[in-house]
C-alpha cells in the first residue's frame, strides 16, 4: 500500500490530537507576518483536507489563533466524490477529471462537486461504494480516494 510523507506543521492546540481532520483553506492575512508562516501556513495546500497523525509537542504562540499551536504531522486525507462508475474499480489510480452538472440543486452537488479533490491529479482509489447516481445520462459512483503519491 503507497502511503503519503507526513508534513512536519503546526495545528491549533484544541486540534492537536491524532486522527483529527481539518480543511486547510489558505493562509490568512496575518499568517504572512508571522516568522513561523513556512513551517505552517505556507507549508500545507489550500483547498486539502489534512489529518493528524502524531503530535510533536513543542508549542508556539499564534497571532491568528490567539493561542497556541502545536508542532504536529499530518498527511493529506482521504475524501469522497463521484466518478465515472467504469472507473470505479479498487486500488486503481486515476487522474480525477470533475463531472460537469448543469443541476446546481442536485442533492449529490456537494460531493460530486467537491473542491478537495484536484482536476487532473492522479488518486488511488481506497473505496468504491454502493451508491451510483444518475446525471445527464452518466453513471456516477461515489468513492473514497486519496491522492497518489508521485513516483
Amino acid at each position: 500500500m503507497m502511503e503519503l510523507k507526513p508534513i512536519t506543521t503546526l495545528v491549533g492546540e484544541l486540534q492537536a490530537k491524532p486522527g483529527f481532520r481539518f480543511v486547510f483553506e489558505g493562509p490568512a492575512e496575518v499568517c504572512y507576518k508571522c516568522k513561523l508562516k513556512e513551517v505552517c501556513a505556507l507549508k500545507l495546500e489550500p483547498h486539502t483536507i489534512y489529518m493528524v497523525v502524531e503530535v510533536l509537542g513543542k508549542k508556539h504562540r499564534c497571532m491568528l489563533r490567539e493561542g497556541w499551536v502545536v508542532v504536529a504531522r499530518v498527511v493529506e486525507a482521504d475524501v469522497e466524490a463521484y466518478i465515472d462508475a467504469k472507473l470505479a474499480v479498487p486500488d486503481a489510480i486515476i487522474t480525477y477529471k470533475r463531472p460537469t452538472c448543469k443541476n446546481s440543486k442536485c442533492k449529490h452537488l456537494e460531493i460530486c462537486q467537491t473542491p478537495y479533490v484536484k482536476e487532473g491529479v492522479k488518486y488511488r482509489i481506497l473505496e468504491v461504494y454502493d451508491e451510483k447516481v444518475l446525471c445527464d445520462g452518466r453513471r456516477l459512483v461515489k468513492v473514497k480516494l486519496i491522492r497518489a503519491p508521485l513516483t
